[in-house]
């Protein structure tokens, strides 16, 4: 005879067997896994949180809104209790939202034109301010005698300044890397309270040309190509970088500054002097002032004697004498007047330190032989500027 085994052989029905087997299995289960029964809790008061703060979140929705409400029914109740205004209740609310008149003519560019004629005009907004800003600091921006307490020669610094000439140039670095540079060496041979020599001459100059690249220029030369191609390896990296932090902490961080080539640019755009030359005769304007401007920073006796706004509206006036025997109309006299009383400088000590300037432009092949980098890389004749 087969038996077959089913759960009526124990005696007891099989409803009622299953739940003391069910509560056994569960009992079990959690004295043997007690890290799922942690797991379990752990999500009941997790739940049991989010269900807390999604209540006193809908709550204060509802005070936020109900706030609203009340904020819109006292606007409305305002308005109506005005006399003054338009009875019209629909009337009053559109009008608040409306915009003046003069803001309605006003058109928006979908996107910005970045040219060159629009910074030009952007410039000259803050031409006023931001010159007179520069010649307020220039007592303090301006190096000036600096190399009274030096054992460098005014000879060599100008060889200096014309090996700088041909680097940065050679590199692709803008004018402004170049003056930015040569104030920076200038100002710390004026704040330096050691006492440099010839010896130190090229370090700094080196160090000088880094520092201002690397503020200046948007992909600056790198300290290896420093080393290798500019140094020539006579200077170690080590050497650079501790010269680097001297300069910066003598001349207190102060890059800042205006140098000769700001002001010279603030000067031309502040007295409007575009408006009042023939296109072509003011590129070459502006040619010849960045040639002079560069030539006047070979000279210690000049620009080691004078501030840099003398120095840059000298020199315009000897461009203006210049440009005025191209264009007849253009009255250099009565021009740079013009200029000396919007600038505030003396108009007799511009014109000394103009016929300075001159005198070095017809005899700088004498004053410094063998300097050619100027020539070569800032040379131009008036036909250049027609290619």
């Amino acid at each position: 005879m087969e038996i077959k085994y089913n759960r009526s052989l124990s005696g007891v029905p099989e409803n009622q067997q299953q739940q003391p087997l069910r509560r056994i299995t569960k009992t079990y289960i959690e004295n043997r896994d007690p890290v799922r029964r942690n797991l379990t809790m752990l999500y009941n008061e997790d739940t049991q949180q989010i269900n807390k703060s999604m209540l006193s979140s809908n709550n204060d929705l509802r005070r936020k809104m109900l706030n609203q409400e009340r904020v819109k029914r006292s606007l409305n109740q305002d308005v109506l209790e005005d006399k003054e205004n338009v009875p019209q209740h629909k009337g009053i609310t559109t009008k608040l939202y409306t915009l003046p008149q003069e803001l309605q003519n006003i058109s928006i560019k979908p996107k910005f034109d970045h040219t060159i004629q629009e910074n030009k005009n952007l410039q000259k907004f803050y031409t006023d301010e931001i010159f007179f800003y520069l010649k307020e600091q220039e007592k303090k921006s301006t190096p000036q005698e600096f190399l009274k307490n030096h054992s460098i020669p005014s000879n060599l610094r100008a060889k200096m300044i014309d090996w700088m000439v041909e680097v940065l140039c050679s590199y692709k670095c803008t004018d402004q890397t170049f003056f930015v540079a040569v104030r920076t060496l200038d100002f710390y041979f004026a704040k330096s309270e050691k006492q440099l020599e010839v010896s130190d001459l090229h370090l700094c100059g080196v160090t000088s040309m880094f520092i201002a690249a690397k503020y200046e220029e948007i992909h600056p030369m790198k300290l290896s190509v420093v080393y290798e191609k500019i140094a020539h390896k006579k200077l170690t990296t080590d050497q650079i970088k501790k010269k680097e932090s001297d300069i910066l902490q003598t001349i207190g961080f102060d890059l800042v500054g205006g140098t000769l080539f700001d002001l010279y640019n603030l000067i031309l755009t502040n007295c409007f002097i575009e408006s009042k030359l023939l296109e072509k005769n003011y590129k070459y304007l502006k040619k010849l002032c960045l040639y002079l401007s560069k030539m006047v920073l070979f000279d210690y006796e000049i620009c080691g004697k004078n501030n840099y706004t003398l120095l840059a509206a000298a020199l315009i006036f000897v461009a203006f004498k210049i440009v005025e025997q191209l264009e007849t109309t253009f009255n250099a006299d009565s021009q740079i007047k013009d200029v000396a009383q919007i600038i505030q400088v003396d108009q007799d000590q511009l014109v000394e330190v103009a016929a300075k300037i001159l005198n070095l432009a017809k005899n700088f092949e004498k004053h410094f032989p063998n300097l050619e980098n100027l020539k070569k890389f800032n040379g131009f004749q008036l036909e250049d500027d027609e290619q």
